[in-house]
């Protein structure tokens, strides 16, 4: 009897080793780990989303406010450091318009059909951003030379620090370098901004 309980005893633990470290592997990530998605309800209607939300694309635009239109990511930072990254998947040049496509931050969610960074009071500015075309960066109406221009398959990290209110921009791991001094404010929340006709489409990738 004694012998068989040890062969039965023998035999769990073996059936133990092998299931239990397959099922401890198990991982599950939560969205924020996934990189974050673009607010469905935080959008110009023309821009569609895609890849459950993480895909930005303008959609043939029209109207607007200077042409722009803007995505929101309501996942906001008020404090500490908050990185995100971006991967431009399409963008038209037209030649038309030197702002196709911005990306950066913005201290409210209310511009959907206007460009986040310089709604149409310049003198109280929401937002700061990145310009593809030419490597500018923009707030209110000020435009300012800044880094490198940037266009399909690159990677933008925007980085936020609320500890000392600094905003860096980077283009493929490589910083831009310090881009604004942000005003104070309680969140700030990720934005993009497209212009009319520009195709462009972005994907939280990180």
């Amino acid at each position: 009897m004694k012998f068989l309980c040890l062969i039965c005893l023998i035999m769990c633990n073996y059936i133990n080793s092998q299931i239990l470290p397959s099922y401890q592997a198990t991982h599950y990530k939560k969205s924020s780990e996934a990189g974050g998605y673009w607010d469905p309800s935080e959008k110009a209607s023309c821009i569609t989303l895609s890849n459950s939300n993480s895909t930005a694309f303008e959609d043939n635009c029209t109207g607007g406010y200077a042409n722009w239109h803007t995505v929101y990511n309501s996942d906001g930072v008020s404090s500490g450091t908050k990185e995100w990254e971006i991967t431009v998947n399409a963008w038209d040049n037209d030649g038309t318009n030197s702002f196709d496509v911005l990306i950066g931050v913005s201290s409210v969610m209310i511009y959907e059909d206007s460009l986040f960074s310089q709604p149409a009071d310049c003198n109280s500015p929401t937002g700061f951003a990145y310009i593809l075309q030419n490597g500018k960066k923009v707030n209110g109406c000020t435009v300012e030379y800044y880094g490198s221009s940037y266009n399909v398959g690159d990677v933008i990290k925007i980085s936020l620090n609320m500890n000392n209110r600094e905003l860096t921009f980077y283009k493929n791991g490589i910083s831009q370098g310090v881009a604004y001094t942000v005003t104070s404010a309680s969140t700030y929340y990720l934005a993009v901004s497209f212009t009319n006709g520009s195709q462009g489409k972005v994907t939280i990738t990180g």
